[in-house]
């Protein structure tokens, strides 16, 4: 009877890992603001005790996650499938190289004034300095 019970822990141990992978899959419909796994809300209550249901009854992962997309539709996911997901990655990437590029270009166009006025021995008039 210990050999099962000691056998039994790990898949209850995985039962909650997959009922905290499938609750921080979903967005709290009330607000959507954060995910159903750390949401107080009384529908997100609602939801974790389902999908602990769900779980326990046997549904995959992607079933349960198919149902909720199907009651609330694909904004219940916290990271939308398909291509959307690539836009979430690639577009923070490519601003952030396109303002590193910009800093870069920058530094390096006042760099080179500052070097041509020390070389030529003249300082710029005040009137032309910009102090802002």
């Amino acid at each position: 009877m210990a050999v099962l019970t000691l056998l039994g822990l790990p898949l209850v141990a995985a039962d909650k890992d997959q009922v905290r992978r499938i609750q921080e899959r979903l967005m709290a419909p009330c607000c959507w603001q954060q995910t159903v796994a750390v949401h107080d809300s009384d529908i997100a209550k609602q939801m974790r005790t389902e999908i602990e249901r769900m779980v326990a009854n046997g549904e995959s992962e992607q079933q349960i996650v198919d149902q909720f997309v199907a009651r609330y539709g694909e904004r219940i996911l916290s990271e939308p499938r398909g291509a959307k997901s690539w836009w979430l990655i690639l577009v923070p990437l490519i601003t952030f190289t396109l303002a590193t590029l910009g800093l870069i270009a920058f530094i390096f166009r006042h760099r080179e004034k500052g070097a041509a006025a020390m070389t030529t021995g003249a300082l710029p008039p005040l009137d032309d300095i910009d102090l802002e």
